[in-house]
């Protein structure tokens, strides 16, 4: 076995310098700087000695770096590039990270005030002749620990591409879950327009929060809050005029509130004939078609619009139809009737907010007992 030992090495513009053959060992020790560009290739660097932890120090423009083995800590520029050896953590831009994979980056501006990329996924199409799929994108999946010895897939956050248009950047931001298999399923996206959905896809009646619960004893939603005693709002709701209402809750009950206060009322009037309209509507029995069984009590919607409007949501007989804002399918225009899958148009159903008929009741009782008492005066 021949050993050669060499202080100082300058070859010329141009020169090709191999060192050793296959299975050879090249030890390069400590402190020495690879301070000029060149290429690197299949270098197995687990002899660089540096008492029990090995190092190595790359500066310059590599750019052939492959299939590098390291045994100790790699630095590259310092701070740039720092893989630790002893604790199997990387740091980009940290040259002492604290978690597996830590990057720091220094903000375009002491002022900045928005976000700034650190780090990128991407992917492409190999093929650049057709419009990018809808659905495609790039993802960032979570390993999580099992009963064997590697992780498995647990979840994962996916940018999606909406649509198949290259000229449209629409796209949305997906969450994966795996429920106990070998695939991760989709549990909630926020979609191009900032609608949220949960266990869907699909945005229905134009809602910024769409929960599709699944068949049996699902709660869609669930507000907890700690014990109160005077009243905790879950529930605002408010338009650019202010708080409209709000769903409370307090240690025992829970309460729908309208706004109700005085000062934002005008023309008030206590001199009506509640009796008189009371007596136009229509109690009546029935069962929803869906429900064949199930006979309750309640009122047609169209038949209380007349007499106490307010209660009353929608037109009767009224359909679904596209408005400005929505995503257009191919062909459809704004005002065409909405379609379901089937050809068929879709119902705007109208809805019916019996609290409100609540001032018509009192008042008309108000009304009898002052017929009751003149009777029993007379």
């Amino acid at each position: 076995m021949s050993k050669l030992e060499v202080d100082a090495i300058e070859p010329q513009s141009g020169t090709t310098l191999t060192i050793g053959a296959s299975g050879d060992t090249i030890t390069i020790p400590s402190g020495v700087t690879l301070a000029n560009s060149g290429t690197i290739d299949n270098l197995n660097a687990t002899n660089l000695t540096s008492g029990t932890v090995p190092d190595a120090r790359i500066t310059g423009a590599y750019t052939g770096i492959t299939n590098l083995t390291m045994s100790g800590n790699l630095t590259v520029d310092t701070d740039t590039f720092t893989v630790n050896s002893s604790t199997n953590r990387v740091g980009i831009g940290v040259s002492s990270p604290s978690v597996p994979l830590e990057i720091l980056t220094n903000l375009s501006s002491d002022t900045q005030s928005t976000p700034e990329t650190v780090l990128t996924l991407a992917t492409k199409f190999s093929s650049t002749g057709t419009d990018g799929a809808a659905g495609s994108g790039s993802r960032l999946e979570f390993k999580i620990p099992d009963d064997e010895t590697n992780p498995i897939t647990g979840a994962a956050i996916a940018g999606l591409k909406e649509n198949g248009d290259d000229s449209n950047a629409e796209a949305a931001l997906a969450f994966y879950i795996s429920q106990n298999d070998t695939t991760l399923d989709e549990a909630m996206r926020i979609n191009s327009s900032g609608d949220v959905l949960v266990n869907t896809t699909s945005t229905y009646d134009s809602a910024r929060l769409t929960v599709n619960a699944a068949s049996g004893s699902f709660h869609p939603l669930t507000v907890r809050v700690g014990l109160v005693s005077d009243g905790f709002s879950g529930v605002i709701f408010r338009n650019p005029n202010g708080i409209q209402g709000s769903i409370a809750i307090n240690s025992s009950s829970v309460s729908y509130n309208t706004t109700s206060d005085y000062r934002l009322k005008e023309n008030v009037s206590y001199d009506f004939d509640a009796t008189t309209r009371l007596k136009q509507l229509k109690p009546a029995r029935f069962n929803f078609i869906e429900e064949p069984n199930k006979t309750v009590d309640g009122f047609l919607a169209h038949e209380v619009s007349s007499i106490v409007p307010e209660a009353i949501s929608g037109e009767k007989d009224e359909l679904q139809v596209w408005k400005e804002g929505e995503e257009l399918p191919e062909g459809v225009s704004v005002g065409d009737n909405k379609l379901d899958e089937n050809g068929n148009t879709i119902m705007q159903i109208q809805g019916i907010d019996q609290a409100k008929l609540v001032p018509l009741l009192v008042k008309t009782i108000q009304e009898l007992e002052a017929r009751i008492t003149a009777l029993e005066n007379a």
